[in-house]
This record gives C-alpha cells, sequence and structure tokens, in this order.
C-alpha cells in the first residue's frame, strides 16, 4: 500500500512503479489514540494495517494540556482541579495504550507506544516528524459534532497541517472505558 507523496522517498521503489518518486511505501505509521469510539476504530485499522503490510506502528497518547490551561484562565476550575484532571487524564492515556498493546500483542504485532502532554495537533504534527512517520492515522468525527468537540477541531488541524497523508477512520466500534 502506498500514497503519493514527494517528501521522504522510499529506499527501494515499489515493484512495476513508473515514476516511483511519486510514492512512499508506508514502512511506519502513526496511530493516535485518545479514547473516543473513532479512536478504538482507528486502532482497529491501524493494526489491520500494520499486520497486513509489516509497517512499524507508533501508537501516541497526547494529554492536552493546552486547553487545560485555558479552561484555568477562564476560570472554570482552579488550579488544583487543574491538576486532578491532568493526572487523571495521564491515568486514562497509559490505559488507552495499554489496550492497544494488548490488541498488538494478541495479533502478533509490535508496537511502540507515546505519551506526552501539550497542545494536541502540534504534539502529533512533531511526533510525526521525528518518527518519520509516513502516514498519521486518527478516528473520524460527525460534522454536526465537529464544533462542539475541541479533540473534532485538533483532528482537523492534524490533518490540513501534516506533511504525509492522514487517514481518517471512521466507524461504530464501542470506546473501551478506563
Amino acid at each position: 500500500m502506498f500514497f503519493s507523496k514527494k517528501r521522504n522517498p522510499p529506499e527501494e521503489p515499489p515493484a512495476g512503479s513508473k515514476d516511483s518518486a511519486d510514492f512512499v511505501f508506508i514502512r511506519k505509521a502513526l496511530l493516535v489514540v485518545e479514547g473516543s469510539q473513532p479512536s478504538v476504530q482507528a486502532a482497529a485499522f491501524a493494526i489491520k494495517l500494520a499486520r497486513q503490510i509489516g509497517c512499524e506502528l507508533l501508537a501516541a497518547y497526547v494529554v492536552d494540556t493546552a486547553t487545560l490551561d485555558y479552561l484555568l484562565q477562564l476560570h472554570v476550575f482552579v488550579q488544583d482541579e487543574r491538576e486532578d484532571l491532568e493526572q487523571e487524564l495521564e491515568r486514562k492515556g497509559r490505559c488507552y495504550l495499554a489496550g492497544v498493546e494488548e490488541e498488538c500483542q494478541e495479533a502478533g504485532i509490535t508496537i511502540k507506544t507515546h505519551m506526552s502532554s501539550g497542545r494536541f495537533h502540534q504534539v502529533i504534527l512533531q511526533l510525526a516528524a521525528e518518527y518519520q512517520a509516513d502516514v498519521i492515522i486518527v478516528g473520524g468525527w460527525k460534522h454536526g459534532i465537529k464544533q462542539k468537540d475541541a479533540t473534532s477541531v485538533e483532528r482537523q488541524l492534524i490533518m490540513d497541517l501534516a506533511e504525509c497523508p492522514v487517514i481518517v477512520v471512521k466507524g461504530k466500534a464501542e470506546p473501551k472505558h478506563c
């Protein structure tokens, strides 16, 4: 499986391609994990993709501290509540990443996980660049919810600003509760 892209040309062109400089084989995929229903579907898709094409898989969870700081400035909560919420989000992030690791282990896939904090889309884009991801895999969202859901806006920013292809996975899987 390959996608049109001009940076990071493959070491060996795919067999049968006429203009191999226009294609990049997926060697590294970055999975964005955030615990939502679409994120669960994205994880299932990423695991199947990694199993089928043998690419490396990195699952990342981001504690969006920029949003927490913004809510603190608006006096939605006080500093102690912000710290408690950040700790809870970190706990959930570890749980979600452990769930993806478990699914990969059951599927016979090796996966690396990464947890960090900062502005959601900026951290993901920086990680994609550092990891030299050939593709970013994110869960989808519905248009009507997009305006109300900060995570959806951050996913849209990833799509808009990413330097590699972004796969948006939509589906009906139920999220795992942590």
